[in-house]
């Protein structure tokens, strides 16, 4: 007997959890509570127009697009890019540096340079003299 009334116990519990589950997830509305048209749309998304292409033209992409890389691979080590000079690298440094303060001696492709401009505005080349060298 206390076997019995514990297997409806346990068997009670289970249905009270599988229906809480089936409320939680949307599962357990009544047909007048659903939505038809957010329920097809969550269930059967659009098809990406990249999915309607046969394999054919999917095999032609890729190889036109290996095609692309590759030329772009050959232009590249026929035409480098410029490496930047660490000179012209330092003078942009300098001109964008907004701890400058006036007094300052910074160096940049053209020579040693004191900064004479004012401490947190825009750098101009107005604001930097050459310094001479003795």
């Amino acid at each position: 007997m206390i076997a019995m009334i514990r297997a409806l116990t346990y068997y009670g519990a289970i249905v009270v959890a599988v229906a809480a589950a089936q409320i939680w997830s949307g599962q357990g509305q009544a047909a007048d509570e659903v939505d038809p048209a957010t329920t097809s749309a969550a269930v059967d998304p659009p098809p990406s127009p990249d999915s309607l292409i046969s394999r054919e033209d999917w095999k032609r992409r890729i190889e036109d697009a290996r095609i692309r890389a590759e030329q772009a691979r050959r232009e590249w080590q026929q035409h480098p890019p410029a490496p930047e000079l660490p000179e012209r690298i330092a003078t942009q440094r300098v001109l964008t540096d907004d701890t400058l303060r006036p007094g300052d001696i910074v160096s940049t492709d053209k020579g040693l340079f004191l900064y004479r401009g004012k401490s947190g505005t825009d750098r101009r080349v107005t604001d930097f003299v050459a310094i001479r060298p003795r």
